[in-house]
């Protein structure tokens, strides 16, 4: 196993090719450099701090980019700020959301993404497979090039889509108070996906 002084190593130089975002935020290039500082001069705990500061900033910066690949409101509709939540120093990833209001009826979609989280996993065991996908009342659908599967649940006027990208994104569109499943879909075929793949290094 490799000792902390190598992983601690591995982390610094890790973070220091990060550089597209570093260059755009002194306080994460600050950050960076002092913890290299500290390591150079053996402070393992002060680099380690200095790292877990600069991560938190770069995960918000991350999340704003997230923000900015969510559609705008459609016709008669209006769409609230975006949401973002940062747990991944608790080993829980980012989730992103926003929500959006059918001003005539009063339905809302929310679109979400949920990156790096553990429970990727058994969202992977259903696009996997597709029996289990069947019984839980989950379709095959197409949204903007991608594999999804859509639920649309009569009883309750909900409908869910989600997609998952290469084991580490959830991109998800939950429809509520009867908005039909194709203003769900239409919805999400909106959200720039592929720039979301591109920001996540997919």
């Amino acid at each position: 196993m490799m000792s902390r002084t190598a992983l601690l190593a591995a982390a610094v130089a890790g973070i220091l090719t990060f550089g597209s975002l570093a260059a755009r935020a002194d306080d994460i290039s600050d950050g960076l450099a002092k913890a290299a500082e500290l390591y150079a001069k053996g402070d393992l705990a002060g680099a380690q701090k200095e790292i877990a500061f600069a991560n938190s900033a770069i995960a918000q910066k991350l999340n704003e980019a997230y923000g900015g690949t969510f559609p705008e409101a459609p016709a008669g509709w209006t769409a609230d700020e975006v949401s973002a939540e940062s747990l991944a120093m608790m080993g829980m990833g980012q989730t992103v959301s926003r929500t959006y209001t059918d001003t005539a009826s009063g339905g809302t979609v929310k679109l979400s993404l949920v990156a790096d989280s553990p429970m990727l996993q058994s969202f992977g065991m259903l696009f996997a497979n597709p029996m289990m996908a069947a019984q839980a009342g989950f379709q095959r659908v197409r949204i903007g090039g991608e594999e999804a599967m859509m639920q649309a649940d009569k009883s309750s006027d909900t409908t869910q889509i989600m997609i998952t990208l290469a084991g580490r994104l959830l991109l998800q569109a939950e429809g509520s108070n009867g908005v039909p499943a194709d203003a769900v879909k239409a919805l999400m075929s909106a959200w720039k996906i592929d720039q979301v793949k591109k920001l996540a290094g997919l």
